[in-house]
């Protein structure tokens, strides 16, 4: 029916919006991203996928939450140059998550980030 289509198409505009708000407020605490003004749900997922921003982003806020960053490489446009591998992602998600469980912050599920299609191969 018409009404769920409508929401639907606020809810899809209301996510997008979040999701530049998020992205600058990230690029505010670290810096630049390489993310485009309104990013989409994959550009915006894949760069948060391998945890290094999440992890900067906290001890950015709380110096030392996450004291083990895997693959800490500079934040900015390169942050899909040097993929990390399967395991570190999932370290860096995995010491994220228990900083904020620690921290009694509201969490999200690692498969989360793996729900968007994402290649390692350049366009």
């Amino acid at each position: 029916t018409f009404v769920p289509l409508k929401i639907q198409v606020i809810s899809i505009i209301f996510l997008g919006l979040r999701r530049s708000q998020a992205a600058s407020w990230l690029e505010s605490l670290l810096g630049p991203l390489g993310l485009p003004v309104q990013p989409s749900e994959k550009e915006f997922i894949s760069c948060l996928r391998s945890g290094l921003i999440l992890c900067g982003a906290i001890n950015k806020i709380l110096p030392g939450a996450v004291p083990k960053v895997v693959g800490n490489q500079p934040i900015g446009a390169t942050w899909d140059s040097q993929p990390l591998t399967a395991y570190q992602h999932f370290e860096n998600i995995r010491n994220f998550l228990v900083a904020v469980d620690a921290l009694k912050l509201p969490s999200f599920e690692a498969s989360d980030l793996e729900r968007v299609g994402y290649t390692t191969t350049s366009n």
